[in-house]
């Protein structure tokens, strides 16, 4: 995991995207900040309490800049399927991670099962993983 943690700051990093930690209250979601004419800031809460582990979540911010709107915008972390910006932010975590987890395995022998538990995915995440693990 930590490989694939240092990869996804690489990404963040070469994208322009500032990182970075802050210790904020335990119900605080990280933040991705879109600004109008300054590098994008990805804030990760140290101290935030959700069972998804800092890699997905800084995968799942990197992909509301990299496949969102260039829109000035402020998102809150949220593994939601609720709205379009969330939709394809959690596609984006998923396939930036399977990617970077999968890039040299065989499709047979690419677990979803296992992409899922690693991830600390629920269940309705499931048919997304199934669907973008054979595509990449």
């Amino acid at each position: 995991m930590y490989e694939i943690e240092k990869q996804i700051d690489k990404l963040i990093y070469s994208s322009g995207i500032l990182l970075e930690y802050a210790n904020f209250n335990e119900d605080d979601p990280d933040v991705v900040v879109i600004r109008d004419k300054k590098p994008p800031v990805i804030v990760i809460n140290t101290n935030f309490k959700t069972p998804y582990p800092i890699v997905a979540r800084k995968a799942h911010e990197l992909s509301h800049v990299i496949y969102g709107s260039d829109e000035p915008m402020l998102y809150h972390f949220s593994m939601g399927f609720k709205n379009e910006a969330e939709i394809i932010a959690n596609k984006g975590m998923i396939t930036l991670l399977a990617k970077l987890m999968y890039n040299e395995t065989p499709l047979e022998y690419r677990n979803y099962a296992y992409f899922m538990e690693c991830f600390k995915l629920p269940s309705w995440f499931e048919s997304v993983v199934k669907d973008i693990i054979k595509e990449i």
